[in-house]
């Protein structure tokens, strides 16, 4: 059994709802964007823009197991690597 509630909402309140949702939605598009604009192997400088911290960061990750690829001495992070190992951080 499905019940509908009416319920009047002062016209500012609601513009102010529809901006605030709006809003929510760019940012979330914004950020999608950017994830997407990486290549799935990347360097060093370029891993460290993907996540939003300096390279000594990174690197400070790396040593303690941000996983690399490493190929003639030049090291290289998968994007999907960078993702699982954050997220297995996330508290």
């Amino acid at each position: 059994m499905t019940k509908t509630i009416e319920l009047a909402l002062p016209e500012e309140f609601e513009d102010n709802i529809k901006r605030d949702m709006l809003k929510a939605a760019q940012e979330a598009f914004r950020a999608t964007a950017h994830k997407y604009q990486y290549a799935e192997y990347m360097q060093r400088q370029t891993a460290a823009e993907y996540i939003g911290v300096a390279v000594s960061t990174l690197d400070k990750l790396t040593r303690q197991g941000l996983p690399t690829i490493i190929i003639d001495g030049l090291k290289l992070y998968r994007k999907t690597s960078i993702d699982s190992y954050l997220l297995e951080h996330q508290i």
